[in-house]
């Protein structure tokens, strides 16, 4: 024996359509792929709808909001961080920050204006 029997020949033959069948599966129509609608930010669907007729103005407008978060979100809000942290975690300038106020007590001078705090008044007749 030395080909194929009727059976096998059959086999192959149909093995050979599959094949092509699937193959011919593989290639994408012009409606494919199918996606799901995107899901938008509201300001990024409002921009999409207010951008569809582009108009110079239009894109002048875009232009400052796109600049106006870029300042806010890349120039002021690190400026803040950075100095909230400068002046309550770095600064070592004496009363730039007051973690305890200093105890006055009677006779005592205020070094700012020189005032000096009066004896206590002695109340006899009260428990304080």
């Amino acid at each position: 024996m030395t080909g194929y029997t009727p059976d096998e020949k059959l086999r192959l033959q149909q093995l050979r359509e599959l094949r092509r069948r699937w193959l011919k599966d593989q290639e994408l129509s012009p409606r494919e792929p199918v996606l799901p609608p995107q899901k938008l930010w509201p300001m990024e669907a409002f921009w999409n709808k207010f951008l569809q007729h582009p108009a110079p103005w239009k894109n002048m407008i875009h232009k400052a909001y796109r600049s106006s978060i870029f300042a806010v979100t890349h120039v002021l809000i690190p400026a803040w961080v950075v100095h909230y942290y400068v002046k309550y975690h770095v600064t070592t300038k004496p009363y730039a920050i007051v973690e305890r106020k200093p105890r006055i007590f009677p006779g005592d001078t205020i070094l700012e204006t020189g005032e000096v705090i009066p004896p206590m008044k002695d109340f006899s007749d009260q428990h304080h």
